[in-house]
């Protein structure tokens, strides 16, 4: 009889749920919207929207992070990734929610106090 192999997947990666604004847009498009983040992990993130884009759909993503102490200005994770998977909520005024899986970041310094990208609907 020969030996039973099993695969097993990777584990998942950790999610955590943290709750602030996201600014997200198809890539290369020039309008901005702004989503709720459920949660995230180092491999992705979970976030309410009003508008809704396609699956694989390829997506760049802002988040604007709290200053630290003695920090002037706040931090911002520039992001690209893709719509992996579309929730579409039952109730009337519940926004869809999407799953981006994450692909590249950057942490950027940003200057201005808002942290809104310029031409954010």
């Amino acid at each position: 009889m020969s030996p039973r192999i099993t695969l097993k997947s990777p584990p998942r990666a950790r999610r955590f749920a943290l709750h602030f604004p996201v600014y997200y847009r198809e890539a290369k498009s020039p309008d901005w919207f702004e989503g709720k983040t459920e949660n995230i992990s180092y491999s992705g993130l979970l976030f309410r929207c009003t508008s809704a884009l396609q699956l694989k759909a390829p997506v760049e993503l802002r988040l604007m992070l709290a200053a630290g102490l003695g920090e002037e200005h706040p931090a911002e994770v520039v992001c690209k990734g893709a719509v992996v998977r579309i929730e579409h909520r039952n109730m009337v005024d519940t926004p869809t929610a999407l799953a981006v899986a994450l692909q590249d970041y950057r942490f950027v310094r940003t200057k201005s106090s808002s942290g809104v990208p310029t031409g954010t609907a």
